[in-house]
């Protein structure tokens, strides 16, 4: 949600089963990576490799990661794409939008258009257990994907979670707590039900890597929330959210404190995520070497 980082401009008077550990490096990873690249990561009749898939549900997410890739997006299939390649590996790109009615329909669509040897689906989560801090990385099902699941097993700071698809924004966090220990996860997430279905169904592995934005017992207002950005595309609407605090100028001190939890995560998941794909990138210069 480019809302976030455009706070600035808000008038000045308002602003108040489980793989075996691997411990290798150098040219051992990278024999390691080759050798777990999945059976996909090559189209029948053709040498190139298919794209690393990277989805994310909101624009904001999404930022960091689009701007190192480059070029514009567009819209195609539906949802709002961004070709290109990171060090020479093949990705491409899509905003999701927040979970929704339809989004697996969307999602398989997108994927008959833009076939994948992976899909990664970044972004935040919430907390449900104090065990979960702000900052905190997890990754979810990284089995699925064995690149990636070597990858996460070679940095401590991923902790493999356990996610739960939430279909409504929480509105406390005393709701929170309560799902937390109602549904035993750690984290909650609002599209991971969504993008697995159409995986499925379409045979692409998929996994998950988030950071977390809040304490168990806080969040983001959601009011504020649905104001910065379109749940149904993603993308970021700051001048619906600036007006709206232009007359309300206290609610600046619910939103500050969420921003700064937004941007640090957003900041942690979008270097974890650069550093995969600079180890993927690694692993497909060595195949083709």
């Amino acid at each position: 949600m480019r809302f976030l980082s455009s706070l600035r401009h808000v008038p000045q008077q308002l602003a108040a089963p489980r793989p075996r550990r691997i411990s290798r490096s150098g040219p051992d990873l990278r024999r390691t990576l080759n050798s777990a690249a999945d059976s996909s990561a090559r189209t029948p009749m053709s040498d190139s490799p298919l794209p690393v898939g990277i989805l994310f549900p909101m624009e904001f997410e999404a930022e960091p990661t689009w701007r190192t890739i480059g070029g514009r997006s567009r819209p195609e299939a539906g949802l709002e794409t961004l070709k290109g390649s990171w060090q020479g590996l093949p990705v491409v790109s899509a905003r999701i939008g927040m979970g929704h009615a339809g989004l697996d329909q969307k999602v398989e669509a997108w994927l008959n258009e833009h076939p994948c040897r992976a899909v990664v689906l970044a972004g935040l989560a919430g907390a449900l257990d104090p065990a979960w801090d702000k900052g905190d990385l997890s990754s979810f099902h990284a089995e699925a994907w064995p690149g990636f699941a070597v990858w996460a097993r070679t940095k401590p700071a991923v902790r493999a979670g356990k996610w739960h698809t939430a279909h409504a924004i929480i509105e406390t966090g005393l709701a929170k707590l309560e799902l937390g220990r109602k549904t035993a996860c750690g984290l909650v997430e609002m599209e991971w039900d969504y993008v697995a279905a159409a995986c499925r169904r379409k045979d692409v592995p998929l996994v998950g890597l988030r950071a977390v934005s809040d304490h168990a017992e806080q969040l983001l207002p959601a009011d504020l929330f649905l104001l910065g950005c379109d749940a149904v595309t993603g993308k970021s609407t700051p001048v619906k959210l600036g007006l709206h605090l232009a007359l309300r100028p206290w609610r600046l001190r619910e939103l500050l404190p969420a921003v700064g939890g937004c941007l640090q995560a957003r900041e942690v998941m979008s270097k974890a995520l650069g550093e995969f794909l600079d180890w993927m990138s690694g692993g497909m210069k060595g195949l083709r070497d």
